[in-house]
């Protein structure tokens, strides 16, 4: 899979604020919240209070992170027949999972819970060798965003002198500096199965720009909308890449593809994009966050218009355009599932308050997390879940 996906609505806009021209079609609005949904499967933890679900492939497993019994937090995958499976870590006390592909790799990082901003180590792991360790560029922190399915990972590595750069890592290969811009730092954020990197990097005079790296033409500059810097987030199929380019930075959203088109303003915050170069993300209008749809057929379209009074955020997005979020209705945060034919659904929750969704297949299942009921004590712990229509 391929995007490091937001799984909080709060985040959702929290990171993309953070990091920051309209597009031409006018917005419509073309569904509103429907009924609660049943479908949700509650798929419980590695013996601690939390879980929760980052990312699904398309048979229905499920990797994710999920608290222990010893007080720790382990990387985790969960399949339809055997269950939730402690992955371990890497010498550490604690691991969180990043990434699935389609044969049930999961891909990650492991650390120390003491010091917080201590050593990371970025890990793959197979059903068949367990956990490996993907190495590093010099430096002891190293971190994993993204896994293809050939099983190429990507990630970012502090250098031995101290700067991160974007990595590459094949199991042919292993670890592979992408270099950067110009500048001394660079991230990188997700990989297609041609092996197309999408990331950021500093430049020369110091600003972000947004980047594609191929094996043939190595790290190229994808420049910015009208401002000075630009970050890229997700890249599809294609070699179509999303992101932001402030100024604006409740516009600033752009679609890159490698045809002469170059960087296209969306006129709104891109959170995920499919295969089909569909982008879903958010929009400000009215004093809420509207969730938003963008075809190239048919422009920027309103999944819920603003007058609903329902704040959304799209995540994650199929090759069918089925969208997979969070939305907030009266103060309660809920995940959702929106198609064209049935509008948005909510998927209620594991008998708790709020939900969350993370990822969508292309069964159109959804993983996140949901809340349990209170106990006596009036705590409620929240689980890993999986939604099937």
């Amino acid at each position: 899979m391929n995007v490091p996906r937001i799984w909080v609505f709060a985040a959702v806009v929290g990171t993309a604020l953070a990091t920051l021209t309209p597009a031409t079609a006018s917005a419509t609005s073309v569904s509103t919240v429907s009924a609660q949904a049943t479908g949700m499967r509650d798929l419980g933890t590695l013996g601690g209070p939390n879980s929760t679900g980052v990312d699904i492939n398309v048979r229905g497993k499920v990797a994710g992170t999920s608290d222990t019994s010893d007080g720790s937090s382990h990387a985790f995958r969960w399949t339809p027949s055997g269950g939730m499976q402690d992955l371990g870590t890497l010498d550490g006390d604690a691991s969180s999972a990043a990434a699935i592909n389609e044969w049930g790799h999961v891909t990650g990082w492991t650390y120390f819970l003491e010091p917080l901003n201590g050593p990371r180590r970025a890990f793959r792991w197979t059903p068949t060798g367990g956990m490996e360790d993907l190495g590093n560029l010099g430096g002891e922190w190293t971190s994993a965003t993204a896994i293809n399915n050939r099983g190429q990972i990507v990630g970012s590595s502090d250098l031995f002198d101290g700067p991160r750069h974007a990595f590459l890592w094949t199991p042919t290969g292993g670890i592979r500096d992408l270099g950067t811009l110009g500048g001394g730092l660079s991230v990188a954020t997700g990989i297609n199965d041609l092996g197309q990197v999408t990331g950021s990097s500093s430049t020369a005079d110091g600003t972000m720009h947004a980047f594609r790296w191929t094996p043939s033409a190595g790290m190229q500059d994808l420049g910015t909308l009208s401002g000075p810097s630009s970050e890229a987030t997700a890249i599809n199929a294609v070699g179509q890449i999303i992101g932001t380019s402030p100024p604006n930075r409740q516009e600033g959203g752009f679609l890159w593809t490698p045809s002469s088109a170059g960087m296209q303003p969306l006129g709104f915050l891109p959170t995920a994009i499919n295969a089909r170069g569909q982008v879903v993300g958010i929009e400000y209008s009215e004093d809420r966050w509207v969730p938003i749809r963008w075809t190239a057929s048919g422009g920027k379209q309103r999944l819920i218009p603003p007058e609903s009074g329902v704040y959304s955020a799209p995540v994650d997005t199929n090759e069918l355009n089925q969208i997979a979020g969070s939305t907030i209705r009266s103060d309660t945060l809920h995940a959702f599932r929106w198609t064209a034919s049935t509008g948005m659904t909510d998927l209620g929750t594991l008998g708790g308050v709020e939900s969350a969704a993370s990822a969508i297949n292309l069964r159109g299942q959804v993983t996140g997390y949901a809340y349990l009921p209170r106990d006596e004590a009036g705590n409620s712990s929240r689980h890993a879940f999986l939604w099937s229509p």
